[in-house]
């Protein structure tokens, strides 16, 4: 449904990305708001690993509520705090893309909504306007 775009002229993606994908006419379209690394009870881990790992089950369970799955994603932008949590979020961010590689920025920033978060992924995701 969407379609990778990754130009010759241009550096190849460093990461765990394409440079763009191309969404056919007639999609729907999701916006989701900033997913943290929270628990459903509102408590958050320490670990980076760990918010990471929970921001994306809860991208990946707003998604489900709609039919969605990763590969409707089309747009990721990760805001996390310190540039000594990148790889820990970069390593999740990978794993949970896997080869479906949406358009992604990555931005460190020095604090988000609260003390004890370090992560916060925003998502745009696009499907079949059937479902």
């Amino acid at each position: 449904m969407h379609a990778p775009i990754d130009p010759e002229g241009i550096c190849a993606p460093t990461s765990h990305y394409h440079h763009a994908l191309f969404v056919e006419p007639g999609a729907a379209w999701m916006m989701l708001s900033g997913q943290m690394g929270q628990r459903r009870d509102g408590s958050c881990p320490e670990r980076m690993t760990e918010q990471s790992e929970l921001a994306w089950q809860n991208v990946l369970a707003i998604l489900s509520e709609r039919g969605l799955g990763i590969e409707n994603v089309v747009k990721v932008t990760s805001y996390i705090v310190g540039e000594e949590n990148i790889d820990d979020y970069v390593e999740v961010h990978g794993r949970v893309v896997g080869v479906h590689r949406p358009p992604w920025t990555l931005v460190v920033v020095p604090a988000l909504g609260r003390p004890q978060f370090k992560v916060e992924v925003d998502v745009t995701a696009a499907g079949p306007a059937s479902r």
